[in-house]
């Protein structure tokens, strides 16, 4: 399988309830408390390359994704989207990528750094999501896998077992 970083935003902090099981080699990292947004500043860009210029926990959140094969993020999902709190840590991690461009089918991105190879899974949950939700969902899940340059993708959904109620 690999080294994994593991991005969540459940409450509990039990992955069980998303179907996975975490092993020595993954890395977890909780959104929650929320991290501070990104300015907006580009100094991981130019300033201290790959990493936040913000001093907090997110700081070295891109380099995290380097040193993994698989990058798993467990998300509520929201109007087809990440919640807010794992929103505010996907935009720190803007350092993985270099401020140059290239054209990938016709649409400019930006490169990454290094050249290791990435899978991406995200896995959805939340109560009665619909198909709209889910289709935008899958679309983001796509665009973010040609922005982060990975080599295969997927996009996952489950809904909560009553039983075991995951509140936000």
């Amino acid at each position: 399988m690999g080294k994994r970083l593991i991005l969540h935003d459940l409450p509990s902090g039990n992955l069980e309830h998303a179907g996975l099981s975490v092993t020595a080699d993954d890395t977890v990292f909780s959104a929650e408390p929320i991290v501070g947004p990104c300015v907006g500043c580009y100094g991981c860009w130019i300033k201290t390359p790959g990493a936040c210029v913000v001093d907090d926990r997110a700081k070295g959140f891109a380099a995290l994704i380097s040193g993994h094969d698989e990058f798993v993020v467990v998300s509520r999902l929201v109007f087809g989207g990440f919640s807010p709190s794992v929103k505010a840590a996907l935009d720190r991690s803007i350092g993985y990528i270099l401020p140059f461009f290239n054209l990938v089918n016709n649409e400019t991105h930006h490169p990454k750094r290094g050249s290791k190879k990435m899978a991406l899974r995200y896995i959805f949950y939340g109560d009665n999501m619909n198909s709209t939700d889910k289709e935008i969902a899958q679309k983001l899940t796509a665009a973010n896998a040609l922005n982060l340059s990975a080599e295969k993708y997927s996009a996952e959904f489950f809904e909560p077992d009553p039983a075991v109620r995951i509140t936000v």
